[in-house]
């Protein structure tokens, strides 16, 4: 009886050891966690680029949920096609990565922090184009309220 308790025991410890070592591991029907960033990533600017779409040039009233649901589905099969990847892996694969929120959340903050990285090269471009324009009007970001007078210290009070 002892030795099948002893073997009993070291089947769960091994099995245990097995479960643990692939907790990082994806199935391999499943997108990677880079490939799924991705592709959530493209679909959250398609969806956004086809709500803008529709409204521009129409009134919003006029612009019903079906028409929305339509040119996102288009947009979100855009996206699949230009990552070489058919709907029922994404399906198979968001399904699995919302049956584990903490990798889904790994996702997510990864693309918060691409969205953050590519917002700050934008901003810095802006910035850039702006000091050029007012270089070449002879302003420059360091003058008092872009003030005629560059020396804001010489006011003519007394």
């Amino acid at each position: 009886m002892t030795n099948l308790r002893k073997t009993a025991y070291a089947l769960i410890v091994a099995a245990s050891m097995a479960a643990c070592g692939n907790a990082d591991r994806t199935p391999g029907d499943v997108l990677s966690k880079e490939q799924m960033r991705d592709i959530l990533l493209d679909m959250n600017y398609a969806d956004v680029y086809a709500r803008e779409q529709l409204v521009d040039g129409r009134p919003v009233g006029e612009i019903t949920e079906a028409m929305r649901d339509s040119s996102t589905k288009t947009m979100y099969a855009q996206v699949l096609l230009l990552h070489k990847v058919d709907r029922e892996t994404f399906t198979r694969s968001y399904k699995f990565y919302e049956a584990n929120p903490d990798r889904l959340e790994m996702i997510y903050k990864e693309m918060g922090n691409i969205v953050r990285r590519q917002r700050e090269v934008l901003d810095s471009i802006e910035r850039a184009r702006t000091d050029r324009e007012l270089r070449a009007k002879g302003r420059n970001r360091m003058d008092s309220l872009f003030w005629p007078s560059p020396d804001s210290l010489k006011l003519n009070i007394f």
